[in-house]
């Protein structure tokens, strides 16, 4: 009897989630994960054969089960429970933070460096440096869980410094974010630096490149009204998490013209305030990761400056805007063309890299710096 009965509560249970598959309208976007899922595969032949459409089927029912993100949620609660504080390539760490696995690079980092190194030898008459922003787990290592095992980002950069050593002058803001460690430099719940964090960096980087920063009490500063919940949270949410919250840091005398060359927009400002009011308020620094932005501001310095960058960069560009008056902005991930040419055409004389080390040692698309 007892067979029978779970025999039919696991055809019921197996029923109503196939019907939910059919009844409610799929899902193109999770907010809570800040990804796009899966759709359902039309079926073809070819893709069945070649294993594609089963693959593919595969992730749409996962992607779209009912009550997924229910689901995530509790997983995390059991794991935790069970006393697991790395999970999904996140920490729990103490006083609410969320932080970043690191561990040590592997080929990728070093391949990454010669691609860099190679730019710059082909491109010897524009000025190169280089921004390397830590995570969270270097400025705070305090924060991790007993017996959490990460690698040294300091020596990693001190790598990255030898082997750029001659072509690339890198800029360390390791201290000056370590001289403001007790203020909000870091979202909790968010691998990115907060607004505060690049001022500090901005300010760093203008010291060693000969510039005067804008002092930071000439800024207004805004403070986006809804709590934030960044990447971190989406990859482990955790019931009672604290909140982020975001805040902008405005020039009352910066005028700026913002261009989106592939999208053809265009702005009169570098924050996109219509995505305050989605989960990823982090958004609101240029609207996102866009293939190319160029900048025109009311900055000192007339001589064009591309930027080659990850996100870390977004909310720091801004500051950089009331330096440079024409600014080139290129994200590797999504823009392919030619960097070289686009250097040549648009008469650029200084290339500044923007990125945090974890990008620097794991992401694929520094092979686009090849001419």
């Amino acid at each position: 009897m007892r067979n029978k009965v779970e025999i039919v509560l696991f055809i019921v249970f197996l029923s109503l989630f196939g019907l939910a598959y059919i009844i409610f309208p799929q899902r193109e976007f999770s907010e809570m994960e800040n990804d796009y899922l899966t759709l359902c595969p039309k079926f073809q032949w070819k893709d069945f054969i070649e294993g594609d459409f089963s693959r593919t089927f595969e992730e749409y029912t996962a992607d779209q089960i009912l009550g997924k993100d229910w689901l995530v949620k509790n997983q995390v609660l059991f794991r935790r429970g069970l006393g697991i504080t790395l999970i999904n390539g996140v920490y729990i760490g103490k006083d609410g933070y969320l932080i970043q696995d690191y561990q040590e690079p592997e080929d990728n980092f070093k391949q990454n460096l010669n691609y860099i190194r190679e730019f710059a030898v082909r491109n010897p008459n524009v000025k190169m440096t280089m921004l390397v922003a830590p995570n969270v787990n270097q400025i705070y290592p305090e924060l991790l869980p007993p017996f959490a095992e990460t690698y040294s980002q300091k020596t990693v950069l001190e790598e990255l410094e030898a082997q750029l050593s001659g072509s690339v002058q890198v800029v360390d803001v390791e201290p000056a974010l370590e001289a403001h460690r007790e203020e909000y430099i870091y979202y909790k719940t968010d691998h990115h630096w907060t607004s505060l964090g690049a001022y500090y960096a901005y300010a760093a980087f203008c010291e060693a490149s000969g510039l005067t920063p804008l002092p930071i009490d000439k800024y207004d500063r805004q403070e986006l009204p809804e709590p934030f919940y960044g990447s971190l949270y989406s990859k482990t949410p955790l019931y009672g998490q604290e909140s982020d919250r975001v805040e902008l840091f405005w020039n009352p005398e910066g005028i700026y013209r913002v261009s989106y060359p592939v999208a053809g927009q265009e702005r009169d400002s570098m924050f996109v305030l219509e995505q305050a009011d989605k989960k990823d308020k982090y958004t609101v620094f240029f609207g996102g990761n866009d293939p190319l932005v160029v900048i025109n501001s009311n900055g000192a310095n007339p001589e064009p400056v591309l930027i080659i960058k990850d996100s870390y960069a977004n909310c720091l560009v801004p500051m950089l805007a009331d330096q440079y008056r024409e600014i080139h902005m290129i994200d590797l991930r999504y823009y392919h063309e030619d960097i070289d040419a686009y250097i040549e055409e648009n008469k650029i004389k200084q290339v500044i890299f923007i990125h945090n080390i974890d990008f620097l040692s794991t992401d694929n698309n520094f092979l686009w710096l090849q001419s």
